[in-house]
């Protein structure tokens, strides 16, 4: 029987760090009712990443092979309304069938864990459709309500009989199970029926959902649809205790662990199209809730937000000089600055400096100042305090360490880049001619009189 397989090398690094890994084999079968293309998804921070996808062969099997960056949950699907989970360490094969009403798994080398998710997927079918895939099941709470509390009395004795040889997969599968049902809860009532039920009419399993010992730690960033039932928390504590959901403070009081507050913070900057400026407001707000890591992310961000237009309020940015003292860009606020991004290795850059001299030299005395801003790397910073004294380099002299946080704001991506910024902390221009260009002079002077 012919098999179409995708080989799937999720991280080169794995592949040659660990050579003796087993790769995975998934094959799969497909019915009636199940898209064309199948997606394998892998979990990233607690949402679902794909991995690759394959279209099936006229007989309709398709296959993945691939050495797995991490032991844990997969998904397969067609990225509508099937999806099957998958538990995956090296050396395992999957064989299964799925088509729009069935799963079930074939063959005889599909591993203990698989056989444990495939039980729980047959146990809480009816009740994950009609909360998850909701479109294909027109449910309401007078028949989920019952069919939830059924899955509910069955919940004990299943978790009892997970027990597997692998440990890690036990304890990760009833944290699994648990986070199920909450998503299986919470998903229903926030999604469109043709009834919704009073808070009277809810089953009593509603009042135990929101619990100061859940979410201590972050193993539910190894769940698949971790983060998506992270918001449905949240938003339900929200609304049974009238806080403001949109207030970080209020919002994540609700979540204990500092990790899983940030990657919500994360998560909601995503969705952040508003300007700048108000996104920083939000940002100053995030930090106290953020690590290192997410702060890039934040800052990131904002600089894919900021456009550094004619009379837009400048971007600030603070870097050392020679000294180790720090400059500001808004330090300057009363004064035209000139600020020019350039590098020791650039040729073009060096080769702008005596127009620049020159340049300063017309300034003098002038309400303007000129600011260097250097992006060698640090390996190079004795290198470029030396070519300071050495070229005798007047104004503002600072060292940025990189392609960072400036050249990311006003996107910079080549050097020489000179800008020109008004008294009051504007943009006059974020691309000014060189100075071997007497326009940028003509630039200055004009600001100056104003």
């Amino acid at each position: 029987m012919k098999m179409k397989f995708v080989l799937l090398i999720i991280c080169l690094f794995f592949v040659r760090v660990l050579p003796a890994q087993k790769p995975v084999t998934i094959e799969c079968r497909i019915g009636e009712g199940i898209g064309k293309i199948m997606q394998l998804s892998g979990v990233n921070n607690g949402q679902q990443k794909i991995l690759a996808s394959a279209s099936y062969a006229q007989n309709g099997y398709y296959g993945f092979r691939f050495i797995p960056e991490y032991e844990g949950f997969y998904v397969l699907g067609d990225g509508k309304n099937h999806e099957y989970p998958l538990y995956l360490k090296a050396g395992d094969a999957v064989s299964l069938f799925m088509d729009k009403d069935t799963i079930y798994l074939t063959g005889k080398n599909n591993t203990a864990e698989n056989k444990v998710l495939y039980d729980w997927v047959n146990l809480s079918k009816r009740v994950c459709e009609k909360s998850i895939f909701f479109t294909r099941s027109r449910s309401t709470y007078e028949d989920f309500f019952p069919e939830f509390e059924v899955l509910l009395s069955k919940i004990k004795p299943f978790c009892k009989n997970i027990e597997t040889k692998n440990s890690r997969f036990n304890e990760l599968m009833k944290h699994f199970i648990s986070y199920e049902l909450d998503r299986f809860a919470l998903n229903f009532i926030y999604t469109p029926r043709s009834k919704h039920p009073s808070k009277e009419q809810r089953i009593a399993y509603y009042n135990s959902i929101v619990d100061n010992n859940k979410f201590q730690d972050e193993v539910i960033l190894e769940m698949p649809d971790g983060i998506k039932l992270l918001k449905l928390y949240m938003m339900f504590y929200c609304l049974e205790n009238k806080k403001n959901a949109s207030d970080l403070q209020e919002s994540l009081a609700v979540i204990p662990n500092k990790k899983l507050q940030g990657t919500l913070v994360v998560e909601q900057a995503k969705g952040f199209g508003r300007s700048y400026f108000e996104y920083m407001e939000f940002m100053e707000k995030a930090k106290k809730y953020v690590d290192a890591d997410q702060l890039k992310i934040l800052e990131d961000k904002a600089s894919e937000l900021y456009e550094a237009k004619k009379g837009e309020r400048a971007i600030d940015f603070t870097c050392p000089d020679a000294n180790g003292k720090m400059h500001s860009l808004s330090d300057y606020k009363g004064k035209v600055v000139v600020v020019d991004v350039w590098a020791t290795w650039c040729g073009p850059c060096r080769a702008e400096l005596p127009h620049l001299k020159k340049l300063e030299k017309a300034m003098e005395g002038k309400d303007v100042v000129f600011i260097g801003v250097s992006v060698d790397e640090k390996k190079n910073y004795e290198k470029w305090k030396k070519f300071l004294v050495e070229e005798q380099l007047p104004g503002v002299q600072l060292f940025a360490d990189g392609w960072s946080k400036i050249t990311k704001d006003y996107k910079i991506t080549g050097i020489p880049r000179f800008m020109v910024f008004a008294k009051d902390g504007s943009i006059v221009e974020s691309h000014a001619p060189r100075p071997s260009d007497p326009s940028l002079q003509d630039m200055i002077e004009s600001e100056l009189r104003k």
